[in-house]
């Protein structure tokens, strides 16, 4: 992630002795440096992520010098949403302002005493998240700024500025595809269809993205997304897992992707069981590019500024899929979503972004219709079938049987 530090300070923060003609530092504001506080954890990471669960969380920051106190000095750490606003810029992150109300910072001030070099650390505490604040599918960070108390001691501007991301962990239910099937029912494979209303659509841009959990790679040559316009592979997008084509690695935990014409291109990065891991398809007019957990694998170009599809569905070939594997937090958007947006909103996004077409939690925790949180009514099905391909209208039925996992972070309880 790219830092909010400018870099013409950052090796002050190298050593005991601050001092400008050393290290090179050229903000004239300062001049000569004896020495300066900062954050600590700001020395390598401009951010830290919480998880924050039902009953809130705990952060904790730590005044420091670049060397030992001739005297006593106090600081204090408080919430600055300018850093918020700075750092989104940078990052291309959207991160939404924690409420007043939803966080608590000690009002003490933080001492670092003579022959010290650290103030004992602060304890941030991120309160329980109101219903409102889960509903809102936002991503909340508290931003802080270190300020010194009495105005004894020069503060490293950008160095005292930090982060603190909100990971929301709840209990949230995950569906788990082909588990009727993979215990003996054998007309009971499944298939996703994401009724997009306005379908067939034409892109010259999109992002599909989506959670994904696999308990064993067993089986490889089976799709688990496609996007298909009936009209051959001129329009048509998938991905599916193979073994590894460039090491000797014959687990299929290798994502390929394919669009528009063969051959495919195979992940320079496999996937990993027993994890949940976020994937994403984007298509820009030129390329169609494919994310693993936010990291560029695989990038194949197309002979197309543009694409149509009418149908959308995960696992569109059930015929060929024999295992189990489960999704959620799927979205569908007509927009390129940049790396860093990949990255920072990985759980969830706003249900009214700009460019959403669709959005499927999947956590209604039964049945077998995943609702769409744009509001667009855009719903996804889960049926039996034994389609052999995308397009292909062979249905058994809605899956009643789907079953479903309470705690998505408990996969294999």
């Amino acid at each position: 992630m790219r830092t909010i530090l400018n870099g013409r300070c950052r090796a002050l923060l190298a050593g005991a002795a601050l001092l400008t003609t050393a290290f090179g530092c050229d903000n004239a504001d300062l001049g000569a440096i004896d020495n300066a506080a900062y954050i600590a954890e700001a020395q390598k990471e401009t951010s830290s992520t919480v998880e924050v669960g039902n009953d809130g969380a705990t952060a904790s920051l730590t005044a420091r010098l670049g060397g030992k106190a001739d005297g006593e000095y106090s600081f204090r750490i408080e919430a600055d949403p300018e850093v918020l606003e700075r750092f989104n810029a940078l990052n291309g992150t959207s991160y939404t302002l924690l409420p007043e109300t939803g966080y608590e910072i000690p009002g003490d001030p933080l001492v670092i005493g003579t022959g010290d070099v650290a103030a004992t650390p602060v304890a941030i505490k991120i309160l329980p998240y109101t219903q409102e604040m889960d509903d809102s599918g936002q991503t909340y960070a508290l931003p802080v700024t270190l300020r010194s108390f009495d105005g004894r001691m020069t503060v490293l501007d950008d160095a005292s500025q930090f982060l603190i991301v909100c990971n929301r962990k709840k209990i949230v239910p995950a569906p788990v595809f082909n588990s009727e099937y993979a215990t003996g029912g054998v007309t009971k494979r499944n298939r996703v269809i994401l009724n997009m209303k306005d379908a067939p659509i034409t892109f010259t841009a999109y992002t599909f993205e989506f959670m994904m959990y696999k308990e064993a790679f067993d089986y490889r040559n089976y799709m688990i997304v496609g996007f298909d316009n009936e009209d051959g592979l001129g329009n048509r997008m998938w991905v599916r897992f193979e073994a590894s084509s460039t090491t000797a690695d014959q687990e299929n935990r290798w994502m390929q992707i394919n669009s528009v014409v063969k051959p495919a291109v195979t992940a320079t990065a496999p996937c990993e069981a027993k994890k949940w891991q976020h994937v994403a398809i984007v298509f820009d007019g030129s390329s169609t590019k494919l994310y693993l957990d936010g990291s560029l694998v695989a990038d194949k170009a197309t002979a197309s500024p543009s694409i149509t599809f009418r149908h959308f569905s995960f696992l569109p070939q059930p015929s060929y899929c024999t295992s189990t594997i489960s999704f959620r937090e799927a979205r569908l958007w007509n927009t390129v979503r940049t790396e860093a947006q990949l990255k920072n909103n990985m759980n969830s996004v706003d249900p009214n972004s700009e460019g959403l077409l669709g959005y499927w939690k999947m956590d209604e925790g039964q049945g077998y219709v995943f609702k769409d949180a744009t509001g667009h009514g855009n719903d996804g099905e889960c049926t039996y079938s034994n389609a052999g391909d995308i397009w292909d209208p062979q249905v058994y039925g809605p899956a009643t049987g789907l079953k479903w996992v309470e705690d998505m972070n408990e996969m294999d309880e």
